[in-house]
């Protein structure tokens, strides 16, 4: 054999052990959020809240964003223009569990359609990380907002 035949080897071992390495230590570690519905406001009465209280586990959100998207169900066009997408930011703290509590002024337009009918809500919930990882959607009951 000559003497040069193991260098081409050995340099391609030392290679894929160095991209395994590399890749397995620029996966994020703290994995993907866990989030759950623990309770919600579900009928709404004027000039209240809707109020969601949320646990979460499993990796940490903190410096990320929690986000809501209402689905209004009613079968009328609002009359005031809705905000259907509500990004919210976490505050930067140390645990990897936690409690979220979540609230929604009736008076407003991401709550309420503005008119005297009842408005009649779904909600999605979720979370990014501050590395934009995602945590499952969670669905909320339906909710009702009486308007008079």
């Amino acid at each position: 054999m000559k003497p040069g035949s193991f260098l081409i080897p050995t340099i391609l071992i030392a290679l894929i052990l160095t991209t395994l390495v590399v890749v397995s230590c620029s996966k994020n570690s703290s994995g993907k959020p866990k989030l759950s519905l623990e309770s919600i406001t579900k009928t709404v009465q004027l000039n209240d809240s809707m109020i969601a209280t949320f646990k979460f586990s499993g990796a940490s959100v903190s410096g990320g964003t929690f986000i809501s998207i209402r689905n209004r169900l009613n079968q009328q066009p609002p009359q005031i223009p809705p905000i259907d997408t509500l990004p919210n930011p976490i505050p930067t703290y140390q645990a990897n569990s936690g409690e979220y509590r979540y609230s929604l002024a009736q008076n407003t337009n991401a709550l309420s359609s503005g008119g005297p009918q009842p408005d009649t809500l779904v909600f999605q919930f979720f979370t990014l990380t501050a590395d934009s990882v995602s945590s499952d959607t969670v669905s909320s009951p339906m909710i009702i907002v009486l308007n008079q």
